[in-house]
C-alpha cells in the first residue's frame, strides 16, 4: 500500500491511499490546480483515484472535494449526517455515497474502517485503511483522547496523527480567548504533549514503521518542537517520524 499526504493544516488537507486497482483521497481542501501541482510533484495520478472519503464538514477538508469528484467522475463517501449539513449545491452531478459512524466498506480491494471522533464538527469520523495484511490510521481534527478511539487503532503500519498545537504558544499568542478555550476544549484540536500521550499508548505489537505528524499550526505550532518532542520519547525509537507540511507533501511511502 502507498501512502502520501498531500498537506495538512488549517488552510487544506488531502491524503493519498492507493493499492493495486487504484486509490483513493482522505479528504480534498485544496483546488483543483494546487492538489494536481501536489501529486505531479510526488509523481502520483489523479486518474488513479477511484473515491474521495471525507472525515467532517469543515472546508478545509471539503473545499476541493466537488470539483474533483466531478472532473474524474468519481463517488464521494460522507457520514449520512455530514452530508445532511452540506449544500445540495455543492454536490451538484457529484454521485454521493453515504455509511454510518463504526461502519466498514470496500473501495477497490481497501477496507475502510470509520469511527467516531470527538471534534466540533457535526459528525468526524476518522479512519483505519488496510489492504492485504497492511493498515494505517488517519487521525486528525481530534480534541481529546478517549478509550473508544484508542480501542480503534492497533497494530498499525502507519498512522498519520494530529499535533496541531504548543500549548504555551496558543495561551500566548494572537488568537481572541474564544478561539483559544475552543481549540484547548475536548472537541478541539490535539496538543503536541496530548498527541504523544495518545501515540505512547498504543498498541502496536511492534509492526508500527512511519509516523506521521499532521496538522500543525502554522500560528501555535513550530515542526523542530514537533520533530524534538516526539523523537526524545523512548516509544518513538526506530520510526521514521515525518512532520506533514501545509504547502507541500510528504514523501510518498511504500507501507
Amino acid at each position: 500500500m502507498i501512502f502520501c499526504n498531500l498537506g495538512s493544516g488549517s488552510k487544506g488537507n488531502c491524503t493519498y491511499l492507493r493499492h493495486r486497482q487504484g486509490a483513493i483521497l482522505i479528504d480534498q481542501g485544496f483546488s483543483l490546480k494546487s492538489l494536481h501541482e501536489r501529486l505531479h510533484m510526488t509523481n502520483l495520478r489523479a486518474e488513479d483515484v477511484a473515491a474521495i472519503v471525507v472525515s467532517h464538514e469543515h472546508s478545509d477538508h471539503i473545499k476541493g472535494v466537488s470539483i474533483f469528484a466531478r472532473r474524474y467522475r468519481i463517488p464521494v463517501y460522507f457520514s449520512e449526517e455530514t452530508r445532511r449539513v452540506i449544500n445540495p449545491f455543492f454536490l451538484k452531478n457529484v454521485s454521493v455515497r453515504t455509511f454510518r459512524a463504526g461502519e466498514i466498506f470496500e473501495i477497490e480491494d481497501m477496507t475502510v474502517k470509520t469511527f467516531h471522533i470527538p471534534h466540533d464538527a457535526v459528525d468526524p469520523v476518522a479512519f483505519v485503511i488496510s489492504a492485504d495484511d497492511k493498515k494505517a490510521a488517519i487521525i486528525t481534527d481530534l480534541g481529546s483522547v478517549t478509550q473508544s478511539v484508542l480501542l480503534q487503532i492497533s497494530n498499525l503500519d502507519l498512522i498519520l496523527l494530529e499535533a496541531n498545537h504548543d500549548l504555551e504558544m496558543l495561551i500566548n499568542g494572537p488568537y481572541p480567548l474564544a478561539t483559544k478555550q475552543r481549540i484547548k476544549s475536548r472537541v478541539g484540536h490535539l496538543s503536541n504533549e496530548q498527541s504523544l500521550d495518545l501515540f505512547a499508548r498504543l498498541n502496536c505489537n511492534g509492526r508500527l514503521k512511519y509516523l506521521v505528524l499532521g496538522h500543525l499550526s502554522e500560528i501555535n505550532n513550530q515542526p523542530q518542537l514537533v520533530h524534538q518532542l516526539f523523537t526524545s520519547h523512548p516509544a518513538c525509537q526506530n520510526l521514521q517520524i515525518v512532520i506533514a507540511n501545509q504547502d507541500c507533501p510528504t514523501p510518498v511511502v511504500e507501507i
